[in-house]
């Protein structure tokens, strides 16, 4: 017996040691054969076998195989290749180019990746590096001019500031007008809280591997109610199979204030040109020659300063891969006491459980800290302040050395304090903070029984914790007691997706794609709020020391339920024509009962003509889409609800925004045409699209007469249209053996139009406090959707001016919302230019946008208060208005009468109308500039690391503009500011803050 149980171990040994004989590691790198790069993310597989693994960002691989085993490598968009190896060793492999190639592999709705030549719609792509050249720490502003139709605006130059995406035009009145968010297949929040910063800007650049944007409802109508807009898929970096990679990077910021708006510096203050000190506007005497004066607003503000810190290891075998990255980021800004404060950790990773069962799971830790100063049209901005502050007195000098405030202006009228002080005391001393904690959940188990049939299941969870604190402190002009602001808010949104897809050449040169799923999602946010005013004790700002009478606390617990069936279905014949259809039936909580459900499709078809022709060194494609897809309502608006009174008595008392218990989804129509063309072996790229779409029965929240019981009320009503077109071209434009020079030129036009409004309403204003009444941002019937309207002087038929008989122009006071201004741009391009030579690599991108108007609300406030530079240039000139006179029997005459621009027409005539403050713009501007030097190999072999790059960058270093503001993007209220809840105050001008200039400098080493 145990000389059987002897051989038997022998005879295992052996085996096993043949066996390993016979196992052999294979490691090389895959290369372009045109450029000698590496190329990431190319297959390395065992013909005939599931042993398969991805080269990593440098295109290195490692795999273990047996003898005789055949590998194949490739890549879309190449020829492949195979090998056979004859012993453990290096094997490196140079793929050609396929020139008759439209393949290109994209990330689609719920992270497929799909060959581009089967897409009946458009998509366009933006790589991680791209990206990251840029420099942005929001992913957002990454994006400007990257993205044919994408319509990118900043709110300012301040950190916490958000930023507005637009696919396509506006498309909701009220409603959430930016697309859809999905980072790794989950969806996240974009929402920015309280006017702070777009929740996208917790996520890190440098984990990005790719964003893929879905333009229109059509791309994006498998995600159902709130692709309306399009979608934006995100996807995060992971490891490859291979040694162990770590990379380790640091970056510095030096940033610097913009573009800001001109002054006059010749007046003190005062009123009609005498001097006064009781006042802050500036129409007194001309300064002495020994008077100081100051520019103000650059001695406002700082030189930031920024740190950013990253590293990431990644690596795995051909059963696991794992990517783990942390980022550090802490800095201030050109405004005094702001900075913001950034911690994320990335932990992801992929295992195979057996040979058909995979899991993937992620874990995003973000721990966001944002002080910064209240801004534009937001109560106690400080902006408008700056600009408007009088010249004769220093801006810095906002303090006794006790703390106590210096004002400029003090009076005690009876027990109502009033007072001047420098906007530097409300950035010191009343700054507002918002510390976001973050986490987003990622699973996924997948399951793939056969070839071409898999079961995916993935469920996820965005989860953040939101503190937000605004104090003044006492002694602060309009709260001389103190005044407190707090919230506190948790927001988690829970998502599930049970996906079946089967892709198979069902017969011969017929290929069937089929994806079937069902979703679920839960979101729901708890917030409390409080607002107190008078401190009890001035030292000591907290609610503990405010009585109970002066506190209101408000609590919210908004939910929402989501459930929803889809299809998505591709006939493919010959790699020549392909048929999808689309389908998705929603279930939403926030609509009636008998309106809850509902059914939207999409069917699209795409050719590749060239299939037909011998077209060697040329492809071509047309394509065309029609969908339907909706928007549900906000949360609680078909209920009539109760408020809160804080009277005499308490209890509770209907809230002014009444329900409405028949209200329907917003519905919106896309029709889409588009044509692909890659000519000299993919050396230039041509995608060209055009659309049509339309949004009727807009959910809009809008006064209704008080006999109702209500001051708002939500409905159904109104009709937007958007068409355009979109050009996108790319190509090399030349490739030598050290040189290589890659061009991209992004182009888009988009036209609106306001097609319906509710009964007897012409002007839809949006309601985000605006600050003056010569101008409003609104949307007008029959009119581009982002309109201007107010006050224009009286006009004769020819369009001249009318003149009265003091010699100035007569106001139209009956007509006070005329449009006035379109803020919709013309056109709108974006170049990128990329060059490459041995170690050196250089890229620029300009953003150039032509037309479009902007209300140059600032201007209009400084040329009150007399600073405005046209104040001083043409204050008590003698003029002559180019119009004319109306006689006694209806006709006119030429003006001729010469009038003093003193005071009281800049004052009451000039400032009362809006039409003097709209300024059609033009502005072209560098994004970014970034040069980089890759260290030699000779230098870094002999420091045993594998790569280091060192990097100079410039954010916004040059902008020409035709703009008498400050910058010309503006966005002062943020995304979705308008309407009664929603819209887009794009081209309002209101205290904006410059875009800064940016200079970095960084370095990057790999292990």
């Amino acid at each position: 017996m145990k000389r059987k149980l002897l051989m038997l171990f022998l005879s295992t040994f052996l085996l096993y040691a043949t066996a390993m004989a016979q196992q052999m590691t294979i490691t090389g790198k895959v290369s372009s054969a045109e450029d000698r790069l590496g190329i990431p993310g190319a297959s390395v597989k065992v013909k005939g076998a599931s042993t398969v693994v991805q080269t990593n960002s440098d295109g290195m691989y490692s795999i273990n195989i047996q003898k005789g085993d055949v590998l194949v490598f490739s890549y879309i968009g190449f020829e492949s290749q195979e090998r056979t190896p004859t012993a453990a060793s290096t094997v490196n492999v140079s793929l050609k180019t396929d020139s008759r190639s439209l393949d290109e592999v994209v990330v689609t709705a719920f992270g497929v990746k799909k060959d581009k030549r089967t897409l009946t719609y458009a998509i366009q792509s933006v790589k991680g590096d791209d990206l990251r050249q840029a420099n942005q720490s929001n992913i957002i502003n990454g994006l400007q001019g990257q993205i044919a139709g994408a319509q990118i605006t900043s709110s300012g130059g301040s950190p916490g500031l958000p930023s507005e995406i637009i696919l396509r035009g506006v498309s909701s009145l009220t409603g959430d007008n930016q697309p859809l968010m999905i980072v790794d297949g989950i969806r996240v929040s974009n929402a920015s809280t309280d006017g702070t910063v777009n929740r996208l800007a917790d996520f890190n650049p440098e984990d990005i591997e790719n964003i893929s944007v879905l333009k229109g409802g059509a791309a994006a109508a498998i995600y159902g109610i709130d692709a309306a807009s399009g979608a934006i898929i995100i996807t995060t970096k992971k490891g490859a199979s291979g040694k162990m990679n770590v990379v380790a990077s640091a970056k510095s910021f030096l940033e610097t204030v913009g573009r800001l708006p001109k002054r006059q510096t010749m007046y003190t203050t005062g009123l009609g040109g005498t001097y006064d000190n009781s006042t802050t506007t500036s129409w007194g005497r001309k300064f002495r020659v020994d008077e100081q004066v100051y520019d103000n607003p650059k001695r406002f503000f700082d030189t930031g300063l920024t740190n950013d810190f990253n590293f990431n290891i990644n690596g795995g075998t051909e059963t696991y891969n794992y990517y783990m990255s942390g980022n550090y980021r802490d800095g201030s800004s050109i405004i005094p006491n702001t900075n913001a404060d950034k911690l994320g950790i990335l932990l992801k990773g992929t295992a195979k459980l057996a040979p058909k069962l995979e899991l993937s799971a992620s874990v995003n830790y973000i721990d966001n800290k944002i002080k910064e100063g209240l801004v534009g049209s937001n109560s106690g901005g400080w902006a408008n302040s700056v600009y408007r502050y009088p010249s004769q007195y220093d801006i810095r000098n906002y303090q006794f050395d006790n703390g106590d405030p210096n004002y400029v202006y003090y009076q005690d009228n009876g027990g109502t304090e009033t007072g001047i002080l420098s906007p530097l005391w409300n950035v010191n001393k009343n700054p507002r903070t918002t510390r976001t904690r973050r986490t987003v959940l990622n699973g996924v188990l997948d399951y793939k029984p056969y070839p071409w049939l898999s079961v995916s299941y993935r469920m996820g969870q965005d989860y953040y914790n939101q503190t937000y604190d605004n104090i003044t402190v006492p002694r602060t002009p309009g709260s001389w007691d103190g005044r407190l602001y707090q919230t506190r808010g948790n927001y988690v949104n829970t998502t599930s997706y049970l996906n079946t897809t089967f892709n198979k050449e069902v017969i011969k040169d017929l290929n069937v794609y089929a994806l079937v799923g069902a979703t679920s999602e839960y979101y729901e946010a708890k917030t409390n709020s409080i607002t107190g005013e008078k401190f009890q004790n001035p030292a000591i700002h907290s609610v503990n020391v405010i009585e109970a009478a002066n506190l209101k606390t408000t609590e919210s617990n908004p939910r929402r339920q989501r459930y929803a069936l889809y299809g998505d279905f591709r006939l493919e014949y010959k790699r020549m024509l392909n048929l999808s259809f689309t389908g998705r039936q929603d279930w939403t909580s926030t609509l009636p009962t008998n309106a809850r459900s509902f059914f939207f499709p999409s069917v699209g078809a795409s050719f590749v003509f060239s299939e037909l022709m011998d077209a060697k060194d040329w492809s071509g494609k047309v394509r065309t889409i029609y969908a339907k897809i909706g928007k549900d309502a906000p949360i609680y608006r078909t209920n009539n609800n109760l408020t809160q009174y804080l009277g005499i008595g308490g209890g509770f008392v209907n809230d002014p925004t009444g329900g409405n218990p028949n209200l329907k989804p917003e519905v919106t129509t896309n029709n889409e045409y588009g044509m692909e063309l890659h000519f000299f072996k993919n050396r230039l790229n041509i995608d060209a699209t055009y659309y049509i779409s339309q949004s009727k029965d807009q959910i809009i929240s809008a006064r209704v007469p008080l006999t109702t019981g209500y001051v708002i009320q939500t409905f159904n009503a109104g009709t937007i249209k958007n068409k355009g077109l979109e050009l996108s071209i790319n190509g090399t434009l030349m490739k030598q053996k050290n040189f290589q020079w890659d061009m991209t030129i992004n182009a888009w036009k988009n036209t609106s139009k306001m097609m319906e409004l509710p009964d007897q309403v012409r002007v839809f204003p949006y309601t985000f406090g605006q600050p003056y009444t010569a101008a409003i941002a609104a949307s007008v019937l029959d009119m581009p959707v982002l309109g201007i309207v107010g006050t224009d002087y009286q006009r004769n038929s020819d369009g001249y001016m009318v003149i009265g008989a003091d010699g100035y122009p007569l106001i139209n006071s009956t007509e006070k919302q005329q449009y006035i201004g379109n803020r919709e741009p013309k056109f709108n391009f974006g170049w990128l230019n990329k060059f490459q030579y041995k170690d050196f690599s250089l890229s620029f991108l300009w953003d150039i946008r032509i037309g479009g108007d902007v209300y140059n609300a600032t201007r209009l406030g400084m040329m009150s208060a007399g600073i405005a530079k046209e104040a001083g240039d043409w204050r008590d000139k003698e003029f002559v208005f180019n119009g004319v006179v109306k006689q006694a029997d209806g006709s006119y005459i030429k003006n001729t009468k010469t009038v003093v621009l003193d005071y009281n027409y800049f004052t009451t005539n000039y400032a009362s109308v809006g039409t003097n403050f709209i300024e059609k713009v033009n502005w072209a501007r560098m994004r970014y500039m970034t040069l980089g030097y890759t260290l030699p190999k000779s230098f870094t072999n002999r420091l045993k690391v594998n790569r280091i790059q060192l990097e100079f960058s410039a954010q916004n270093p040059f902008l020409f503009t035709n703009y008498s503001g400050g910058d010309p993007e503006v966005n002062s209220a943020g995304p979705n500011a308008g309407g009664a809840e929603g819209g887009s105050t794009m081209g309002v001008d209101f205290g904006a803050i410059p875009l800064s200039r940016t200079y970095s400098f960084g370095l990057t080493v790999s292990f």
